[in-house]
């Protein structure tokens, strides 16, 4: 953590439109709060990230929030992931102490100290939401990863995040509470999560690539049981991060062999079997 270098920080184009909007409208006060306290956020993530030697390509950030891109989500560890994701919320302790002392020392107006209360209060339970990218979401998907597959639960939390961007959309629309921020905001959600559903097989193929390439011990394991007849491919589907897999094989006799997933994920990657069954793998 010495060498701390910023990664590059992106604008998405729509925060000129807010900024421009808030100039027209005399909302400048209102914007520079909320960009703060978006990028106090941000930071949470970053500095987390840099102290497990995370790969980070750039901070994404917009008017009602920011996104740190990296290639690590779904190849490092749960609790790893999981304490990077919730680096950024907690920020937001430290903001309630900020606006509580520049309060007790009449450092700033009443109303500007309101409205940092009411917006931090507002972004972080916004951000809680289980809606991917938001963070609620990113813990939606590590708490399925430790029941389920990776690739069940990164379809179970995509679903989960549309599911709720609509009931969020229909509560909001019932209670008269639309505005243009609101919908834009929606749109850009739900726009993410078109993307992740695309990108739901890459990032399965990156999984399992990680699992290939890196030898990492991993102190749970798991017995897959299945049959001689099954693909590698749909054998790779039931893998679940954070675990150490013996796959436990039947053949047509009734007779058992053991593999690990090193023997099938070398015979994959390195012989390029793509269309191997794991009973050509058994040599007695």
């Amino acid at each position: 953590m010495s060498n701390l270098k910023l990664p590059p920080i992106h604008i998405h184009p729509i925060l000129f439109f807010f900024l421009l909007v808030a100039i027209l409208t005399g909302m400048l006060v209102e914007f520079f709060i909320i960009f703060l306290i978006v990028s106090i956020h941000e930071l949470g993530h970053y500095i987390c990230a840099r102290v497990f030697r995370w790969r980070i390509r750039r901070i994404f950030l917009w008017i009602f929030g920011g996104v740190m891109e990296t290639d690590e989500y779904g190849t490092r560890p749960i609790r790893e992931e999981f304490l990077v994701t919730i680096a950024g919320p907690l920020q937001h302790i430290w903001i309630y102490f900020i606006i509580y002392m520049l309060d007790a020392g009449s450092l700033l107006p009443e109303s500007t100290l309101v409205l940092a209360y009411q917006y931090n209060t507002f972004i972080l339970v916004g951000n809680l939401l289980p809606i991917w990218p938001l963070d609620g979401g990113k813990l939606v998907q590590l708490s399925l990863d430790s029941f389920f597959s990776f690739q069940v639960s990164h379809k179970w939390m995509i679903m989960i995040s549309v599911v709720t961007i609509v009931f969020v959309s229909i509560y909001v629309y019932s209670q008269a509470w639309l505005s243009l921020s609101f919908v834009l905001l929606m749109i850009f959600l739900f726009w993410e999560n078109r993307l992740e559903w695309k990108r739901r097989y890459f990032k399965w193929w990156r999984f399992l690539w990680s699992r290939y390439s890196e030898t990492t011990k991993f102190r749970k394991h798991r017995e897959i049981e299945v049959p001689a007849s099954i693909s590698l491919l749909d054998l790779f589907r039931l893998f679940k991060r954070d675990t150490f897999h013996r796959i436990k094989v039947y053949d047509q006799h009734g007779k058992v062999y053991w593999l690990s997933e090193r023997d099938c994920l070398q015979s994959y990657f390195d012989q390029k079997n793509i269309h191997l069954v794991v009973g050509q793998l058994l040599t007695g």
